[in-house]
């Protein structure tokens, strides 16, 4: 690929994240020629693992992800790439006077029925998003999603956090699920539709090495497949000819023409970087424009001389740290105002007890996933002194409930949404693509009336969380974009 001339391919995806290089794969299996462009230097985006102090590995921006459909993970052939997951774990969720505890996630209880429904809502939106992109383009004139009346995700989009968890018995259960629905993000339990955090969830299992190894055998099944990965080279906007998108211009001058391209960014960082406004329909710029994001999510990385006392079945699952509905609300109100909540919910793993690798032998990794955490600060930017306080608020919590983690840390690393911004180009730092709400889910994401992540572009497609599928599953978003791109190739819609 020589520097400003144009090379032609079949297409080109913007993004090497999970979701671009799944994409990747499935146009590869298909014999078309493809080419995956990432701005960074490796790829995997938020599926990654790296060493923050000396001999101390985690994943920067979560410790799991929605899980891969088995469909997908099936034809991708990730298990023989290395992909390899441990067991979902059981979930405490602790207070300094007491306990709440579900063993495994396997049981026949409320809180595994409630949960257990989530997921096969999450899993039906995702079969559909993946049948509607088989078929050729065509507008939805019609309601946006088929909805037959015992369609669930219509019950969930009604619904409130404190109404699903009604079916629990105590406070403790109902906290707990609770917090186990809105790890990292900000949420109003008693709002309309909040609920839908529930099918939205990273209750994926953990992979072994941390989430690299997912997106190393994503790599390695792409290029099997025969892509072309090329990190270090930004995008710098997509050409269109009339309304139909031909070719994408790298930022040092090269041209790559393409049948269609897509994009796994997020639905403004798509539309607002990727071409110039005045070349956008006024449709486009009011959907964009329009389109809330919910940024929320802080990390803090911890290095520990030594792992706490915890029991062994538990070590290995989250650990949600007093988890209160009041407090949840409360947060929810300051993150709005963009002021610090007092006490943002907390969630916390020992990642080194499910793979000791990640850790030096008899240290420990330990992960914080905070929420209600602003973007903005209504006092002005992210200084070392707001990150201080964050770190020192946040291992005073957890040492009233796990004594002595405090003086056992030997090094840290605190992760704010502005970070996730720089590091992701994700907007503000939004991990999910968009608000989690009714009006921003299911057929209502990305753009109504073209199924399967098409756009109103011609050729151009969203393969990323902003796209319907995206909230789901892992790799879900990309599979769905490569699984349009081929049925309007076949069609001839795409040329």
């Amino acid at each position: 690929m020589r520097r400003g001339v144009a090379v032609r391919y079949d297409a080109a995806i913007i993004g090497a994240g999970a979701n671009g290089l799944a994409a990747a794969a499935t146009l590869g299996r298909a014999g078309l020629k493809v080419i995956v462009l990432e701005r960074a230097a490796v790829c995997g985006g938020r599926a990654a693992t790296r060493e923050f102090h000396p001999g101390f590995y985690a994943s920067p921006y979560a410790d799991a992800l929605p899980p891969v459909p088995v469909e997908i993970f099936r034809d991708l052939d990730l298990a023989r790439h290395g992909a390899i997951f441990s067991p979902s774990p059981s979930s405490l969720a602790l207070w300094p006077d007491r306990r709440h505890e579900v063993r495994c996630w396997t049981g026949s209880d409320d809180f595994h029925r409630l949960l257990t429904g989530a997921r096969h809502c999450a899993d039906d939106m995702v079969q559909r998003a993946l049948t509607e992109a088989s078929l050729p383009s065509r507008r939805r004139w019609f309601h946006p999603v088929p909805t037959p009346a015992s369609w669930s995700g219509e019950v969930w989009s009604n619904r409130t956090i404190l109404e699903s968890c009604d079916l629990l018995s105590g406070g403790d259960a109902r906290a707990h699920a609770m917090a186990a629905a809105t790890e990292g993000r900000a949420v109003d339990p008693g709002l309309a539709g909040s609920a839908l955090n529930f099918l939205s969830r990273s209750a994926g299992d953990m992979t072994m090495g941390g989430l690299a190894t997912l997106a190393d055998a994503l790599f390695a099944s792409a290029k099997a497949a025969g892509a072309e990965i090329s990190c270090g080279l930004d995008v710098a906007d997509v050409r269109l000819h009339g309304q139909r998108a031909t070719a994408v211009r790298l930022a040092d001058g090269t041209t790559l023409e393409a049948r269609a391209v897509i994009s796994t960014l997020d639905l403004r960082r798509t539309f607002f970087s990727l071409f110039v406004w005045k070349d956008l329909p006024v449709d486009i710029v009011r959907c964009v424009s329009a389109y809330r994001y919910a940024a929320a999510r802080a990390r803090l990385l911890l290095a520990l001389d030594a792992p706490p006392s915890l029991d062994a079945e538990f070590a290995r699952g989250p650990i949600h740290i007093a988890p209160d509905v009041a407090h949840s609300a409360q947060a929810h109100d300051a993150w709005r105002s963009g002021v610090m909540p007092e006490q943002p919910p907390l969630t916390v793993r020992l990642v080194s007890a499910s793979d000791p690798r990640l850790a030096p032998i008899g240290k420990a990794v330990l992960t914080v996933t905070l929420g209600c955490i602003p973007h903005r600060l209504f006092d002005g930017a992210w200084t070392n002194e707001k990150r201080s306080a964050l770190r020192d608020a946040t291992l005073a919590r957890i040492e009233a409930v796990l004594p002595g983690v405090a003086a056992g840390v030997i090094g840290s690393e605190l992760i704010v949404p502005p970070d996730m911004e720089d590091r992701l180009g994700a907007t503000d730092g939004d991990l999910d693509g968009g608000e989690i709400s009714p009006d921003q889910m299911f057929a209502q994401r990305g753009f109504t009336d073209h199924p399967g992540g098409r756009t109103p572009i011609a050729g151009f497609y969203l393969g990323g969380k902003s796209s319907p599928a995206g909230p789901f599953g892992t790799c879900a978003a990309g599979v769905t974009a490569a699984r349009a791109v081929l049925a309007d190739l076949n069609a001839g819609r795409v040329s």
